[in-house]
């Protein structure tokens, strides 16, 4: 779980299941900075949940060992741990390690509170800010000489500067606005750097929606994408106007289902940021006719299927129809990375392969 928005939707039935089960909560792990070569970034989490297992991962082999190991401790004390987590290869050849780097994860438990907030004051907060500004979730990592007692609190700053549950101390509170306001600009998480010893340390993490992704067609390969996105953290919206292919018991991931003519529900989408467009329906007509209504979305990245005759056929189309050229260099057809692939499901592959590549890009080039 790399994004804020996935794992507290993550978070919060794991936490009211273990909570019915009697535990005092589950731990959380995430990775605050990482240096050098190491398997997951800053900004990854783990869920440790007595009941249910584990959720995400921060890399896996004996870094995680360790850190599940004080996890334990975690749990039954409630104080929350700094973990350095050391991956260099020391072992030799035989070592299952390839990392060589080290990774400082924070380790927390969240039960009836979380960071010192009643978990339902919360989780009501986050949908409530969410709802009107772009916000921050911002974590003491050290409370420093003035705040040796605030270490695990957590605070929530709007795009505005708006702080809710202050942390108590305001030289901490202004460096956690601060934080949050530098994350919200650059988009990812930020850790405050100490200019002393005795300075306290927080990082901040920006609360976005998970990206979506919009397949149109319900078919073979439909269903295969969905899956596999679904599995890769993206909301996943699918339009079809057959109902015997587009339902809950053949899409089980799909987090919405819209039966109807597909150019039509396409139209009616409401705007989105994070938006990823996939045409694959069953028919060269349709491709264009969707084509042609998705070209004037603001989607971030935009493909359809087909082989390249057909491809430049509906590009002709569509330009003797008054679609812009310009607007047609957004278009990735034929869809997805060139791996051979044959079978549905290794199509799927191609295309969600792609779709990750360009998100990835884009958000690389926005944090730049």
């Amino acid at each position: 779980m790399d994004d804020l928005a996935g794992f507290l939707a993550e978070l919060r039935p794991r936490l009211e299941a273990a909570t019915a089960a009697g535990a005092s909560g589950l731990v959380v792990a995430s990775v605050v900075r990482a240096r050098g070569s190491t398997p997951r970034k800053a900004g990854a989490h783990m869920l440790i949940d007595p009941v249910g297992g584990l959720a995400g991962t921060i890399g896996g082999g004996c870094g995680e060992a360790e850190v599940l190991g004080r996890a334990q401790k975690t749990l039954a004390t409630g104080e929350p741990q700094l973990v350095e987590v050391r991956l260099l290869e020391e072992e030799g050849f035989e070592s299952p390690s390839i990392c060589g780097g080290v990774l400082d994860v924070f380790v927390e438990r969240v039960g009836a509170e979380v960071g010192g907030i009643a978990a339902g004051d919360f989780f009501s907060a986050v949908e409530e800010a969410q709802a009107s500004a772009a916000l921050a979730v911002v974590t003491v990592l050290d409370g420093g000489r003035e705040a040796p007692d605030r270490v695990g609190r957590k605070t929530l700053v709007d795009e505005r500067g708006a702080q809710r549950f202050p942390l108590g101390v305001e030289s901490l509170d202004a460096l956690a606005r601060d934080a949050a306001a530098e994350a919200l600009a650059r988009g990812r998480l930020v850790r405050s750097r100490p200019h002393g010893e005795d300075d306290p340390v927080v990082y901040a993490e920006p609360f976005a929606e998970p990206p979506e992704l919009v397949v149109v067609g319900a078919g073979h390969v439909g269903a295969a994408v969905t899956e596999i996105a679904a599995r890769s953290g993206f909301l996943v919206t699918v339009l079809d106007d057959r109902a015997s292919f587009a339902n809950p018991a053949r899409l089980p991931d799909a987090n919405r289902i819209v039966v109807g003519d597909p150019p039509a529900r396409l139209r009616e989408l409401e705007p989105r940021r994070d938006r990823h467009v996939v045409l694959v329906t069953r028919g060269h007509r349709l491709d264009a006719e969707c084509l042609e209504v998705a070209l004037a979305m603001d989607a971030a990245y935009l493909g359809m299927i087909g082989s390249r005759r057909r491809v430049r056929r509906i590009r002709e189309w569509l330009l003797e129809r008054g679609a812009s050229a310009e607007a047609l260099e957004r278009l990735h057809a034929p869809i997805g990375l060139d791996i051979g692939a044959e079978t549905p499901a290794e199509i799927a592959v191609s295309i969600l392969g792609e779709v990750i590549a360009e998100r990835r890009r884009a958000l690389g080039r926005r944090r730049g």
